[in-house]
């Protein structure tokens, strides 16, 4: 079968530019070897882990009730298997919306496993036989897969995509790694009243975060209940009477923590094992991933390699950006990314929010740190939040928005604004100069603004300079 373009795998680097030029009127054959399109992010990732995450928070909410003046008896229990159901519910909507969304731009999706087998050519393992597509041009986006410490014990350890299979809560965890995946369910089990406990190697948790992100994010899970182990190294997950035990070296003195279930959060690769790239003249990088040019292509002009797989920024609306430059690319039109206006948030609790910029680096090339606290915002008050704060990165000498980090309530939300203006190159003017909403959680964002211009004007200031 011969194709203008085949596009391996159809999660967020694959369909959005597999739609497009079908669209555009493209012979186009997407090939997944799952059950549906929507890739890591519908099946493993985003979509599972905020419905799990919403489900936790709303039952803790019942626990903050005596603040808001509401008082009784409240007699709720977890039941995970209803968590489960709804998220297959919500899962199959999400997967027939995006099959109906390929029949309609005249998409021909193929379910199976598909291999390199020469310079223009891709052979497909599916239930129906096998299938050789011949190709023009070629979209590998196999997005990324979890890694697994390679120490004793390590199969006994559950996956992120395990977690979203069990039957029943765990009563105690043992989270492996602290990065946003480990701090996210982590904090989604604390919720649920699981006892969880995290070991992480660096010393500190969300190591590739603004520095004042982490620390507000650990203080918010230690004051959660969470037992948190920096600076420490796993040495063997085993059995136990309890369900397990996992050894490790923290600050070189040798501890024990138990769990029912044990997690593996250690972060993510490239999933580029089994891709015989060299058959297309493409050496992959240091980490696996295959390299790649502005417009996603590979060193092999006619080979894309948008999302994931390539290694840039490992985000579901990322690789959405990067599936849709390499589909314009194929079209004859070149659009760059802007990824310092590309966001991203933990949804832990506290939520936390960040885009451009952090404080390290702007401090590095001589620019201002401001922090704003939600405690000043009418509403972060009558919400419940007091430790929230949005922190701008700002150029003194022309009040250039070039970086923010929101911890607190509905960050996740809240950094849209603070994106567009960074888009844009606009200002702490372009922000002040708005009128928002009174009153409402994103006035934090506006004041934050003001008093970071008062500040600059040596004026007083309920900012402080960090």
């Amino acid at each position: 079968m011969e194709f203008d373009v085949v596009v391996i795998g159809g999660g967020s680097g694959g369909t959005p530019g597999a739609n497009l030029l079908a669209k555009n009127g493209l012979k186009v054959a997407l090939v997944e070897k799952g059950k549906g399109l929507g890739g890591t992010c519908l099946f493993e990732g985003c979509i599972p882990s905020k419905i799990y995450i919403e489900s936790a928070s709303r039952y803790n909410t019942l626990r903050e009730m005596k603040d808001f003046g509401i008082d009784g008896t409240f007699d709720f229990k977890v039941d995970f298997r209803k968590i489960k159901s709804r998220k297959e519910e919500i899962l199959k909507a999400r997967t027939e919306r995006a099959s109906k969304g390929a029949a309609k731009n005249h998409l021909n999706v193929f379910y199976g496993l598909a291999k390199v087998s020469g310079p223009n050519t891709v052979d497909v393992e599916g239930k129906d036989g096998d299938i050789r597509f011949k190709f023009k041009k070629l979209i590998i986006a196999t997005g990324s897969e979890g890694v697994k410490i390679p120490i004793p014990g390590n199969e006994l350890c559950l996956s992120v995509e395990d977690i979203f299979e069990l039957e029943e809560k765990p009563e105690s965890i043992v989270v492996i790694g602290g990065g946003y995946i480990g701090v996210e369910m982590a904090s989604m089990f604390r919720r649920l009243d699981t006892k969880v406990t995290i070991i992480e190697l660096l010393p500190r948790l969300l190591s590739t975060e603004d520095v004042n992100v982490s620390m507000a994010v650990a203080e918010g899970l230690q004051n959660s209940g969470i037992d948190i182990h920096v600076n420490s190294k796993v040495i063997s997950v085993e059995k136990s009477s309890s369900g397990f035990a996992v050894k490790y070296s923290e600050n070189g003195e040798e501890k024990v923590a138990y769990g029912q279930k044990v997690l593996m959060a250690a972060g993510r690769r490239p999933r580029t094992n089994g891709i015989d790239l060299g058959i297309l003249g493409i050496e992959k990088g240091k980490r696996g991933e295959i390299p790649v040019n502005d417009y996603m292509q590979t060193v092999n002009e006619n080979v894309y390699a948008p999302g994931d797989v390539n290694g840039k920024l490992m985000l579901a609306h990322a690789a959405t950006v990067e599936s849709l430059t390499a589909a314009y690319k194929i079209l004859g039109k070149n659009v760059e990314i802007n990824y310092t206006a590309i966001p991203h948030a933990i949804f832990s609790d506290p939520e936390s929010a960040s885009v451009g910029m952090d404080s390290a680096k702007g401090k590095e090339l001589g620019y201002e740190v401001f922090r704003f606290p939600y405690s000043e915002d009418a509403k972060a008050l009558i919400m419940g939040d007091k430790k929230g704060f949005v922190q701008f990165v700002i150029d003194p000498q022309n009040h250039r928005l070039m970086g923010t980090q929101i911890v607190g309530k509905e960050a996740s939300e809240l950094i849209a604004g603070p994106t567009q203006v960074i888009k844009m190159n606009g200002t702490l003017e372009d922000i002040t100069s708005c009128v928002y909403t009174h009153p409402t959680l994103s006035e934090v964002i506006l004041e934050a603004a003001e008093s970071a211009l008062s500040l600059l004007g040596k004026k007083v200031s309920k900012t402080e300079k960090v």
